[in-house]
């Protein structure tokens, strides 16, 4: 079992389509169902229902993705970390931005920070509704969370 599997796992899921996720994945559809197969016998479940229109995620599946998810978040992360500490920022900085917040600034310093570390990739979610943001941040999604003040009862 290996973290690309879970990539595989979760691009199955996205596109609900062996075939639309090994296009994605620029694999073969033949490579990418022996992967995920074996990927389910490693853990003795069934990670998909195959119909004849496609996939759909099983409750064991819904539960492994949720971890996966996880673990290739954390794997980019560690990743970016070792090539930033080596004085080269790479990867991916997710943002929350709560909705209206930096718009003025915030594209300035964005670009600013483009300039700097032209091989990172920075991705921004500007979300109105703190819940979602609370959602990203217990995936383990976010780097950052830009807001006004944090809601009463946010846990973040």
């Amino acid at each position: 079992m290996n973290l690309r599997q879970y990539e595989y796992a979760l691009a199955v899921a996205d596109e609900g389509s062996m075939t639309a996720a090994a296009e994605r994945l620029q694999v073969t559809q033949p490579s990418l169902s022996q992967q995920i197969g074996a990927l389910e016998k490693h853990l003795g479940v069934q990670l998909f229902t195959r119909t004849p229109s496609g996939v759909t995620v099983t409750v064991a599946g819904r539960a492994f993705l949720a971890e996966a998810k996880i673990a290739t978040t954390a794997s980019r992360r560690a990743i970016a970390a070792a090539r930033a500490a080596d004085g080269e920022l790479t990867g991916e900085l997710i943002i929350a931005v709560h909705m209206g917040l930096g718009a003025r600034q915030l594209p300035q310093v964005l670009g600013q920070l483009r300039k700097r570390h032209p091989k990172l990739q920075v991705t921004l979610h500007e979300e109105p509704d703190p819940t979602d943001m609370e959602r990203l941040v217990r995936q383990g999604t976010l780097d950052m969370i830009l807001v006004h003040r944090f809601p009463a009862g946010c846990t973040f």
